[in-house]
């Protein structure tokens, strides 16, 4: 009912386009618990009068929107009612100022092919152009799952095209004051926004993000005429291939001229999909491009921060041992570490006992001088190496694990620590593998405390 809004707000003039839910709660015989008892769908689109409203009863399944690629596309929208509440009311006029007609099926009725048409309806009659869905008596096996939040998360998602762009307003009240529906917000990079043209068969809008990182419920939506949409990109067998797939691509595309199929799942592979998989198929080199490069670009700004980080726990944990502090610090817990961490860790602001708070400690003048390089080929399996001509420590950027522990702060830290204690151990004891083995695992498990 709100993709037959969508098809008639579009389909109507003027600028101030509005669709809106509203749940209507009534309380149990002891007043203590509300239970959902009707929805009411209403736009100001282009309306009905009672003839419009005939007609579609003698016609449903033949509805002349196949022709116009709305959404509602078979006509047979209207006896979906039957799987939410016992009744359906349709109230609408097509002129400001004229009564509306109202449409009127019931479930028993569906059984025996029964429905009305009442001129003035006494109970509900309006005189703005549009339509009003009464959808009464909530069926109970539904009603808990229609609960404000989940439609409103529901409806921005399917709707986002046309509410991101202003094409309507939406929203939705449960007997409160309406709220607006806001369309889905993508994370990540703006990077591509841009309408191409498929020639005589229309266009095609194309909005993708980048995330800097693989996000497991990265998805390009696919949407159709009036903004909802018909499948997710991968869904087609066209677009199971990268640079679709790839888990850092998310946004949306949209084709009005799409035809979808009888269960809107999917498209109708006919010329104007073809040409639509064609024009795709054209920017896939520039998508894959655009991917790499801004995903690395923000690889680089974060492992910054995450570097930043990883020098002021070396730093920290070489104070720490010149003092032999590391035995005294607590193991604490994951719930404790978070707690110290939101309050700065006083240990690092409160100056230890014997130290000057004016003066830095010699200890903690180590510099950490770690930089990601792409390996050369001799060292391809190589986690990291020190370059002399530099003083750099080299961290493989290709590495699994480096790859691995990148995507979370914490984890990154860890690693690039443990590499750092790598290559200090082999600039102090060189070949010396047997003691290098022996230190590294000690001095791993005194920092345990600080990694964690």
């Amino acid at each position: 009912f709100v993709e037959n809004s969508a098809d008639a707000v579009q389909q109507a003039a003027g600028d101030e386009k509005h669709i809106s839910i509203h749940l209507q709660y009534a309380s149990d015989i002891d007043g203590a618990v509300r239970r959902l008892k009707n929805i009411v769908v209403a736009d100001n689109g282009i309306g009905m009068n009672s003839d419009k409203m005939k007609y579609i009863l003698g016609h449903i399944g033949n509805s002349e929107k196949v022709q116009m690629a709305l959404k509602g596309e078979k006509g047979i929208g209207i006896l979906a009612f039957s799987m939410v509440a016992e009744e359906l009311h349709i109230a609408s006029t097509d002129t400001d100022g004229t009564p509306s007609s109202c449409l009127v099926l019931k479930r028993p009725w569906l059984k025996i092919g029964k429905a009305e048409v009442v001129e003035r309806c006494s109970r509900h009659t309006h005189y703005r152009r549009g339509t009003v869905v009464y959808l009464e008596d909530i069926l109970p096996e539904v009603a808990d799952k229609l609960t404000k939040e989940r439609l409103k998360e529901y409806l921005g998602r399917e709707f986002a095209n046309d509410l991101m762009q202003g094409f309507y307003a939406m929203s939705i009240s449960d007997n409160h004051e309406f709220e607006p529906v806001p369309p889905k917000r993508y994370r990540g990079i703006r990077a591509m926004s841009t309408v191409m043209s498929l020639g005589k068969f229309g266009s095609v809008t194309v909005d993708l993000h980048v995330l800097p990182w693989d996000m497991a419920d990265a998805t390009v939506s696919l949407y159709g005429r009036g903004g909802t949409r018909v499948c997710l990109l991968t869904d087609l067998e066209d677009f199971r291939a990268l640079p679709w797939i790839d888990k850092r691509l998310e946004g949306y595309i949209r084709c009005d001229n799409l035809k979808r199929t009888a269960d809107k799942t999917a498209v109708v592979p006919d010329q104007v999909y073809q040409a639509f998989v064609a024009e795709l198929y054209r920017i896939e080199p520039e998508v894959r491009e655009m991917i790499d490069r801004i995903s690395a670009s923000s690889l680089e700004r974060r492992f910054e921060v995450v570097l930043g980080k990883t020098g002021r726990l070396v730093d920290r944990f070489l104070r720490y041992r010149e003092r032999g502090l590391l035995a005294d610090l607590p193991y604490r817990s994951r719930r404790l570490r978070k707690v110290a961490a939101a309050a700065g860790d006083k240990e690092e602001s409160t100056p230890s006992a014997g130290r000057s708070s004016g003066r830095r400690d010699p200890a903690g003048v180590h510099s950490l001088n770690l930089r990601l390089y792409s390996p050369p080929e001799e060292k391809a399996q190589s986690r990291s190496w020190f370059d002399r001509d530099s003083g750099c420590i080299c961290v493989n950027r290709e590495h699994s694990e480096f790859l691995l522990s990148q995507r979370e702060d914490a984890r990154c830290i860890r690693y690039l620590f443990t590499i750092w204690v790598k290559e200090s151990l082999l600039e102090e004891y060189g070949s010396d593998a047997e003691k290098l083995a022996d230190e590294m695992v000690g001095r791993l498990s005194e920092a345990e405390p600080l990694l964690w």
